[in-house]
């Protein structure tokens, strides 16, 4: 019984202790979102996302309250034709970096709740799991900017309107 009142306050102090989760390893940098003409169902987002702790984490999904839904695609290739594939996760090695970018993996906005244009703000909320698949979740803040002529990936928002999905 001795035993125990020593453990107890050990195991008191231990589940008081502040959970660390995603939002305190990982980084977000380069973070923007592409300003599209009036009337488009989708946009694309970008960034890069580093981790420079030792752990593994897995980005199973996004959120945003200024969309009714967010995806993880990538480009590929096939007979000169570009195509865009739904990814439904991510895994972010430890000490290393994921980057969405125009041309390559990238984040779809679609269906947004109202006009976004160049200087307004997306809120998202990107959802992981850890190696020992504990659940977390990390906030961002992205601006919206005009599409510049020097990126690549100046239709992506076209095709993706007119070209049916690959899921």
């Amino acid at each position: 019984m001795m035993a125990l009142t020593k453990i107890f306050p050990l195991v008191l102090l231990l589940l008081m202790m502040p959970t660390i989760n995603a939002a305190d390893k990982l980084h977000v940098h380069d973070a923007w979102a592409r300003e599209t003409p009036p009337g488009t169902s989708v946009m694309a987002a970008y960034l890069t996302l580093q981790n420079p702790s030792a752990s593994m984490y897995t980005l199973t999904g996004l959120s945003s309250p200024d969309f009714k839904r967010i995806e993880m695609h990538r480009t590929e290739q096939h007979d000169g034709m570009s195509k865009m594939l739904t990814v439904p996760q991510v895994i972010l090695n430890g000490k290393g970096s994921i980057v969405f970018r125009p041309g390559g993996m990238h984040l779809m906005l679609i269906k947004p709740k109202k006009r976004l244009k160049a200087g307004d703000n997306i809120t998202l909320t990107l959802f992981f799991t850890d190696e020992h698949s504990t659940k977390s979740s990390l906030e961002i803040s992205l601006p919206v900017k005009k599409a510049t002529a020097n990126t690549r990936h100046t239709l992506h928002n076209e095709q993706h309107d007119s070209h049916s999905h690959q899921h």
